[in-house]
């Protein structure tokens, strides 16, 4: 049996709940390494494709983006210089724009100020700031394990309970971060919630948060770091008042609508959400399965000649009904605009792209299907 072939097969078959696995993040050797080693075998499995001629995709390269994204890696950006009897988060800040490592944007309030700070045993924690885009409620949230803690590492927060208006949000949530103060005491978590349609009805919201119990890995022995320590117990409950137009600021939809099909799969394109942070492209499938994989990228320019790509951001699959919902997000890394710029583009003109993933290491041959198709904005 060809190994390489195996073990592609086999990751195309894992299902994976993220919620129930300890979040960990890396120190900064471990990222400095596993950059070293991505970047080690991108320079001996592919030579370098051009960005005006990226039709095939070196597949190490994509699965290493998505990895590193998911994990959130980013620099510690805060440095501890406080007076011993005050608060240090209640001055520190670092919003979802931060977390999220997205470059500064001239919009104001992109999000909605939180600021709301309270204790869980020793440690602080601290609600910044939230959003909504699409379906997709975004709260970003700081922990201070402090100087009682400084050996310790935030492994994740125990449980997480949200309710909306007094209905408990029982979809899925997902977090992820990573220590952002230079002293690696303060950590972020970004949680990523889901919605349904029932919280998109009233204009008027109260959003409850209560966090229980931090569990934390003992960083003085590395051979340990794996195995819990006794948690630090407590609970925090956080309540915002705010509107469906404020959560949504700057949140537009534009209808595309197109059908498809790939040699593999059929797709519907349904739509554009926008805003200053992200953008993405909402797609449907009602025949798709994880095996084989499909790649899929929409790429076109504006209306200026602005080059876009939109990548495969996240997606979620019924393999019992074989339907699958993706966002391809709007790549700013490899664009020649952002996200907020391009909302001053009046037309889009983009092309649908696929590429079967391969199960040997190699190049993702993308082909295009399906009819160009233009969205104009600010109409």
């Amino acid at each position: 049996m060809n190994n390489d072939k195996e073990i592609y097969r086999l990751l195309n078959k894992i299902k994976l709940d993220t919620s129930k696995y300890e979040e960990r993040t890396l120190s900064e050797a471990e990222k400095d390494e596993l950059l070293d080693s991505v970047k080690h075998r991108f320079d001996h499995s592919s030579t370098e494709q051009p960005k005006t001629s990226s039709w095939k995709r070196p597949v190490l390269l994509v699965a290493a983006a998505l990895f590193l994204a998911f994990l959130g890696l980013q620099t510690p950006v805060g440095q501890r210089v406080q007076a011993a009897a005050s608060s240090f988060l209640e001055s520190f800040r670092y919003t979802i724009t931060d977390a999220l490592g997205i470059e500064e944007r001239t919009t104001d309030d992109t999000s909605i100020d939180v600021d709301q700070v309270q204790t869980i045993g020793d440690a602080e924690i601290k609600v910044e700031d939230m959003l909504i885009f699409d379906d997709l409620l975004l709260i970003n949230i700081l922990v201070d394990l402090g100087e009682s803690l400084e050996d310790y590492h935030l492994g994740g927060i125990e449980n997480k309970i949200l309710s909306i208006n007094g209905k408990e949000v029982t979809d899925s949530m997902l977090s992820y971060g990573t220590t952002v103060s230079e002293d690696e005491a303060v950590h972020n978590r970004i949680l990523v919630i889901d919605l349904d349609e029932d919280f998109s009805m009233t204009d008027n919201y109260n959003i409850e948060l209560t966090l229980e119990d931090l569990f934390i890995t003992d960083m003085k022995d590395t051979a340990k770091r794996d195995e819990r320590v006794p948690p630090v117990e407590g609970r925090a409950t956080f309540s915002v008042d705010t509107t469906r137009e404020g959560l949504q600021k700057h949140t537009n939809s534009y209808s595309i609508n197109q059908e498809l099909n790939t040699d593999l799969y059929g797709y519907s394109i349904k739509s554009l959400n926008t805003h200053p942070l992200f953008s993405f492209i909402e797609i449907t499938s009602g025949d798709w399965t994880d095996i084989p994989f499909e790649v899929i990228e929409i790429r076109g320019e504006d209306n200026r000649g602005n080059e876009l790509l939109f990548t495969q951001h996240s997606y979620t699959y019924n393999g019992a009904e074989t339907h699958y919902t993706g966002r391809l997000a709007l790549s700013e890394e490899d664009s020649d605009i952002t996200s907020e710029q391009m909302l001053e583009s009046e037309e889009l003109h983009l092309q649908f792209y696929s590429a079967e993933f391969p199960e040997d290491a190699g190049m993702l041959d993308f082909s295009s299907y399906g009819d160009p198709f233009t969205i104009k904005l600010n109409q």
